[in-house]
């Protein structure tokens, strides 16, 4: 799990990870800017995911890099603390890798709004890539008269919900705790033939005011369908 924490939940993060014994955190900023790649990202989400060891090429081939370009990224996220070298397999002639630890979470914004507002970009901006594609495959499907499974899960689910801080409290132990289950017995066997990768992105996100935001605006397309209308 790749989770990121903020300036208030310290406490609810540390219950979050408290099964994690060697989660690796993360709060400096140069640290949290070296996560701003999209690579390095991917990279990370295998290590930690699988908790096994790859190697440079295994890992340049998800990332649609070359292996020396791979080899340098990985590198600079050993500088940082968030992989480790690996032992040798075979004939040992590549270096291997695995994560620092079982558990990876991003310090608060307090420590760097604008390195953690980049790394933060990339994430959306990869799950958004994700989402795109998962939109035109069933498209495809749909195209060739393909029916999907009835209980496949949707694209993408969003609400609203009103809950009071103890409620809040108890939907993300909960959520977490459902994550982590599945998380933990996702061993081997579940990642071979017929296992399948499943990305996610959790967020609970109060309603907040808009600090930036300006004077109301005209709704182009009402003012448009209202002039038509005076000159009808």
């Amino acid at each position: 799990m790749m989770q990121n924490s903020s300036a208030g939940t310290t406490a609810l993060a540390e219950a979050v990870r408290k099964n994690s014994a060697n989660a690796v955190v993360i709060s400096d900023p140069q640290a949290i800017r070296a996560l701003a790649h999209e690579a390095r990202l991917e990279a990370l989400e295998e290590l930690f995911a699988s908790q096994a060891s790859r190697t440079a090429t295994e890992l340049a081939g998800r990332c649609r890099l070359t292996p020396s370009a791979m080899s340098y990224h990985l590198r600079a996220l050993e500088k940082y603390g968030f992989v480790m070298r690996a032992p040798s397999e075979g004939d040992g002639r590549e270096r291997r890798w695995r994560a620092a630890g079982d558990h990876l979470v991003v310090g608060s914004f307090r420590e760097s709004y604008a390195a953690k507002n980049a790394y933060l970009s990339v994430q959306l901006n990869a799950f958004r890539d994700r989402l795109t594609n998962e939109i035109q495959f069933r498209e495809s499907e749909r195209a060739e008269n393909i029916e999907p499974p009835a209980d496949r899960a949707p694209v993408l689910t969003t609400g609203l919900m009103f809950m009071n801080e103890e409620k809040q409290k108890e939907f993300i132990r909960k959520m977490y705790a459902l994550v982590e289950e599945y998380e933990h017995i996702s061993g081997p066997e579940e990642r071979s033939i017929g296992g399948e990768r499943l990305y996610y992105m959790l967020s609970l996100l109060p309603e907040r005011l808009n600090r930036n935001a300006g004077a109301p605006v005209e709704d182009e397309d009402f003012k448009e369908d209202d002039d038509a209308e005076a000159s009808s």
